[in-house]
Formats: structure tokens, C-alpha cells, sequence
């Protein structure tokens, strides 16, 4: 996710940001969005990720850039691909323009950290874990009365969770969520990619004509009988083995390529990634819902790093 500003006499000029894979970068929609080009030559160009410097699916920014007649740059983090990696910056100080990196760096990382894993030599997996509950501690129940009981979060967390959603690789549950909740797993309330769905199915117990196979988007199942492909339908064998079994999943998604997992559930799943102490982010939501019994939600023995409402729901957010 890149995005850059052009900023002129401390106003903002120009704006844009990569808007599609393949399409225009960040810089260029930016550049374009310029009104008067005769201002560019007096004005400064932020950018979140240094601009790139090799022709790939687009022509290089940092030749745009010294077309336009920028004679500053500032760049949040730089760019890890081998193909860049510096030499951006590199050819823009050789253009005689000024160049500042660094600026608001561990911002810039954390907003594309699955991006930035991908180049390291040991990769890891960043696990996000979200869940709603019950004011009295329950996330769920094994029959409902209705489809509102169901409901535990209000609109606008549902919309900030499929915010979220669009954010990672991909969505993982484990057996009993998808069994009893039989959940979709899109991102229907928030515009961008659809998230790969990823299920922990130890002995198969899912049925396909389950919701979340009903998009046409992957499907990754682990399980501990088979490793096949059919079609979108990947079954990955792994050790179901403790405390093996959390290392194993992440192996399994480097693989796959899915750098970022939004953990959903249910509770026993997300206790047993709490108790494998791996690290990760916890978006926990407390509802003002009374349900006397149920699932009990996960237990933490950490403090929120922040909390904020949403409507009538309280949002606590940890690291751990």
C-alpha cells in the first residue's frame, strides 16, 4: 500500500496512491493530480515506500520524478526489493534532488509488513486475532434462536473488521466456527481484494457445501489426512501435534505465500495461538450484550496497548 503527496507552500497540491496491481504507482497518480506543473519545480513529493527505479509493470518513478522537476523527496521506509533497494534514492541525489528517508519509518513498515517479510531470510507470518464478546465474557453459542442473537458486534465494527480483512492475506477458523456459525468469510463491507479463506479441519468434518466454499476465491483446509488440490480447494497435511502445531501452520502459509492471517476463531483455536506464545496483534470487542452462557471468549493476561469505541462497542487492542 503506497500512497504520496506533492506539497507546495505547505499545501497539498497532489495526491494519489497504487491503486491497482499493474496500474500507475503512487507517485505518478500523485505527479498527475497537479493542476499547475509549473508549481512541481518549487514543491516536495512524500512517499511511503522509496520510488521505484526499474521498469516492471510500469516505467520507473524515479525518472518521472526528475522529469517533473522535484527537487525534494521524502520517503518513509525503503524498499526492500532486491531490484531497488537504495538505488532509487541513488539516482534521485545524482539528479541533483534532495532526498529524506526515514521519516516516520516504523509506520511506514508496520502498514506493509507482510510486503517487507517476503524479502527477509526468515520469514514470519504476522497473526492478527480478532473475536467479539459478550459483557459477561461469552463469544458464542452452540444454538441460537435467531439470527440478531447471533449477532454480537454492531455495523460499524462489522465494517471494521472486513476493513481489517482487506488488510491481510488471508481469514482463518477453526472446525467448530465454521460448523456452527458457517460464516462466508468475505470482505462484502469494505472495498478490496477478497482474503483467502483458511480452515483447521483436522479430520474433515466440514461439509462443502459449507458458505465459505461458495466464493470463488482459494480455500486452504488443514487437516491431518490428505495433501491435494481440487481446483480453488487446497488440503494441506500438517502435524496436529502441540506445541508444533502453530509453527507448522506458519511454515505451511509461507509456502503458500499468505504473509498476514486474520485469526477470527472460535475460542479454542484462538487460545491455543495465545498459549504457543508466537507473536501477533489482538483486536478484542466487547459488546453490551448479556448472554449468561455460551463459549467462553479466550482469556488474556496482558494489558490493551489502546482502546477505542465504536458505536455502543468497546475495541481493546494488544501485542503480544
Amino acid at each position: 500500500m503506497v500512497g504520496a503527496v506533492v506539497v507546495y507552500n505547505s499545501k497539498i497540491i497532489g495526491e494519489g496512491f497504487h491503486q491497482n496491481y499493474g496500474g500507475p504507482h503512487a507517485e505518478v497518480n500523485a505527479i498527475n493530480s497537479v493542476i499547475d506543473k509549473d508549481l512541481l519545480k518549487k514543491s516536495t513529493i512524500y512517499v511511503n515506500l522509496e520510488p521505484c527505479c526499474h521498469y516492471g509493470k510500469t516505467p520507473p518513478c524515479t525518472q518521472l520524478i526528475i522529469d517533473s522537476g522535484i527537487k525534494n523527496v521524502v520517503i518513509g521506509s525503503l524498499d526492500p526489493n532486491p531490484l531497488v533497494a537504495g538505488k532509487g534514492i541513488k539516482l534521485l541525489e545524482d539528479a541533483g534532488i534532495s532526498v529524506v528517508s526515514g521519516i516516520l519509518e516504523h509506520e511506514c513498515l508496520d502498514l506493509n509488513q507482510s510486503f517487507f517479510e517476503q524479502f527477509k531470510a526468515k520469514k514470519l507470518v504476522k497473526f492478527i486475532l480478532k473475536w467479539a464478546e459478550s459483557e459477561d465474557g461469552f463469544m458464542g453459542k452452540t444454538n441460537y434462536n435467531s439470527a440478531k442473537e447471533r449477532e454480537l458486534s454492531n455495523d460499524l465494527v462489522k465494517r471494521f473488521v472486513h476493513k481489517l480483512r482487506t488488510e491481510t492475506d488471508a481469514i482463518m477458523i477453526g472446525t467448530n466456527t465454521a460448523i456452527l456459525d458457517n460464516p462466508i468469510l468475505d470482505n462484502r463491507f469494505w472495498f478490496g481484494k477478497p482474503p483467502t479463506a483458511l480452515v483447521i479441519d483436522r479430520t474433515l468434518k466440514i461439509p462443502l457445501n459449507s458458505n465459505l466454499f461458495k466464493s470463488n476465491r482459494k480455500v486452504v483446509i488443514f487437516n491431518e489426512t490428505k495433501e491435494e488440490t481440487f481446483g480453488d480447494i487446497i488440503y494441506s497435511k500438517i502435524s496436529f501435534e502441540v506445541p508444533l502445531f502453530w509453527p507448522t501452520v506458519s511454515e505451511k502459509l509461507i509456502e503458500l505465500g499468505i504473509n498476514s492471517v486474520l485469526l477470527e476463531g472460535g475460542s479454542k483455536t484462538l487460545q491455543t495461538f495465545i498459549d504457543s506464545n508466537l507473536p501477533g496483534e489482538i483486536f478484542r470487542i466487547i459488546t453490551p450484550k448479556i448472554w449468561e452462557k455460551g463459549i467462553k471468549a479466550p482469556l488474556l493476561n496482558c494489558n490493551p496497548d489502546e482502546r477505542f469505541s465504536l458505536g455502543d462497542n468497546l475495541i481493546e487492542h494488544y501485542t503480544i
